[in-house]
């Protein structure tokens, strides 16, 4: 799920708890889906029915969430006597079943309802949208929201419930009008044109996943098919965006083949994106993806890597609680840059951390842990999470590192995992601990190391944290150089006391972490017969602040000498909103936009020389 990098940042404000979770003592097994969609007048209508194992207590009445802007008709069993139906509290429903429900037992309820679906959520869950210049009239839904606590948002359409560890099949019947097409998850088994003007587009999901993930789309499709099996690969893109889709998708079978090789086999029958007004969400085989963002060129592949790559870490391992949420996001925007690995090649992925991960993370500052995080939707989360796993598989090396991933993959097929779970299979391919490290990033650690490298004239250094709050233990890569030439490399275990380093090596500079593995700041001190000893090897982009930003936003930057820079802003759309050029001295620079009169959104701001280019992209928020 990607809502800030879409430009549709949810309120950064208090989650809102809608309903505790103690009333749901059961296991739904399947849901099947019959609705008509009205999208003129934004009406569904139908009945959803589900198959529930009665696995914890014995119960006489069914407790389920639904929006109250939707009238339940009425409530049929083939196992049970439904008693009656309330509606008590904030959009539940309490079916009253009789005789009672003992454990061991199956039930089979439909539930037939209709109305329009209430807006829940500034992002998720069910909306309808009329035609507007190159959007087609839509209907779609969105399966988390920003502003949910917790975040699933689907009982806007659909009776369900909120817990992440209720994994369902599933099986959809969506009648639109003929001149549309219907998307939910799963294999597409047919669509059948009626009479009455209506055609019924039929999907079924034969892998149990959590509700969160169940969709449906329906707007005038075209449908672009990329592979035709083992997985299938399609989608749904509006005829005004076919040209544009045919560059903007292209990637996808490449990266999806890419993550199974390193991942473990994609275990769905089919995988596309459909497009919509807002995104990007992972939902089961189909992700919902942000309509402006299918446009000429490969701007947003990091988008399409993401979104893909959830369908190994969300939908195919899913959190067990909402607390591990970097479980299902960190390891998607990690996937961000494994894609630009895999596909564009290792200068791709070492720019993407360095421009676009680890500046976010250091923006993110160190108000909470990574683990129960104050904001689940944020860069701690995100662009943090991402980072330790990068830092992650410096520290056990590729082999290990993606043989856990492979392993953790299995060991929860379909199933559900915490980070402990997670950090154990780590240590059984590691064989030694690692809560060292899960503490002081995951757990309950905040915020990133600020070293602080003091060259001495007697051929030794030291290194400090300057940091307040967290001190930081790993093994650090450092470079020694004489001159222009690279004298030695090493690998030293850094502590948060004060260390002093005396290398068998003649040198005058030092390079720390010159891979960029961890996630850190650097201020070189060099003594007075040292002055030369530090300076920018390349040119980079150190940060861009704050992010989001309304309506200054800062990039800082290193350049090795003093050469014109010229910074570029595009928005979504891939229009360049400024170009301005200044004179970088050797260092540390930046550079300031205005962007007062922009829209809000993503935009990509470009920097480049005469001989490099650097990107980082930044939130518009107003």
């Amino acid at each position: 799920m990607e809502p800030e990098k879409s430009g549709l940042l949810g309120c950064r404000q208090p989650r809102e708890r809608i309903l505790d979770d103690t009333l749901h003592q059961f296991n739904a097994l399947k849901i099947w889906s019959d609705l008509d969609y009205d999208l003129v007048n934004s009406l569904i209508s139908g009945n959803a029915r589900l198959l529930i194992a009665i696995d914890e207590v014995s119960l006489n009445q069914l407790d389920l969430r639904l929006v109250a802007s939707l009238e339940i008709d009425s409530v049929t069993s083939t196992t049970h006597d439904v008693d009656s139906v309330r509606r008590d509290g904030l959009d539940s429903v309490q079916i009253f079943l009789s005789p009672e429900m003992a454990i061991g037992d199956t039930v089979d309820v439909t539930i037939y309802y209709r109305g329009t679906p209430a807006i829940i959520d500034s992002w998720g869950g069910m909306r309808f949208g009329q035609a507007s210049g190159w959007r087609p009239q839509i209907c779609y839904s969105m399966g988390d929201g920003l502003d949910l606590e917790p975040p699933p948002a689907n009982y806007s359409w659909l009776p369900c419930f909120a817990d992440p560890t209720d994994k369902v099949l599933w099986e959809a019947w969506l009648r639109v009008p003929q001149d549309r097409v219907g998307v939910s998850a799963g294999i597409r088994l047919d669509s059948v044109a009626n009479p009455d003007g209506t055609s019924i587009w039929h999907y079924r999901l034969d892998q149990p996943v959590s509700t969160y993930l169940l969709f449906v789309s329906v707007s005038e499709y075209e449908i672009m098919t990329q592979r035709d099996s083992n997985p299938v690969i399609e989608n749904f893109v509006y005829p005004s965006r076919w040209t544009q889709a045919q560059i903007h998708f292209e990637p996808v079978p490449q990266c999806l083949d890419a993550f199974a090789a390193h991942f473990g086999p994609y275990v769905f029958e089919r995988f596309g994106y459909n497009m919509t007004r807002i995104g990007d969400m992972e939902h089961a085989t189909c992700v919902s993806h942000y309509d402006a963002a299918v446009v000429n060129g490969r701007t947003y592949d990091w988008l399409l890597f993401h979104e893909l790559s959830h369908h190994w870490w969300g939908n195919w391992v899913t959190v067990a609680d909402w607390r591990d949420l970097w479980l299902n996001e960190g390891f998607a925007t990690y996937c961000e840059a494994l894609g630009m690995e895999w596909v564009r090649g290792e200068e791709e992925f070492r720019n993407y951390v360095r421009t676009d991960l680890q500046p976010a993370a250091r923006n993110a500052g160190n108000a909470s842990t990574i683990y129960d995080p104050d904001y689940y939707w944020g860069a701690i989360v995100y662009e943090k999470g991402a980072c330790v796993l990068h830092m992650l598989r410096w520290v056990m090396g590729d082999s290990l590192f993606f043989s856990s991933l492979r392993d953790y993959g299995q060991q929860f097929a379909f199933a559900n995992a915490t980070t402990v779970e997670f950090q154990s299979v780590c240590e059984s391919h590691y064989d030694s601990t690692l809560q060292w490290f899960f503490d002081e990033w995951v757990f309950e650690g905040t915020g990133y190391p600020q070293f602080d490298i003091i060259l001495e004239p007697t051929n030794t250094f030291s290194l400090t944290q300057s940091q307040s709050g967290t001190q930081f233990s790993m093994p650090v890569e450092i470079e020694f150089w004489s001159g222009d030439q690279l004298t030695s490399t090493d690998t030293v275990w850094v502590n948060p006391e004060l260390a002093s380093y005396d290398p068998d090596v003649p040198f005058d500079s030092v390079s720390l972490d010159p891979r960029g593995w961890i996630l850190k700041t650097l201020h070189y001190f060099p003594n007075v017969s040292a002055n030369d000893a530090v300076r920018p090897s390349d040119f980079e982009i150190s940060s861009a602040y704050p992010n989001p930003f309304n309506p200054t936003l800062t990039v800082s930057y290193e350049s090795p000498r003093p050469q014109p820079v010229t910074m570029r802003a595009y928005n979504v759309q891939g229009q360049l909103a400024v170009e301005k050029t200044a004179l970088a001295s050797a260092g540390s620079n930046t550079l300031v936009w205005n962007a007062e009169h922009q829209a809000s959104g993503v935009y990509v701001i470009q920097l480049s020389t005469q001989t490099a280019t650097r990107t980082v992209k930044a939130v518009l928020l107003k």
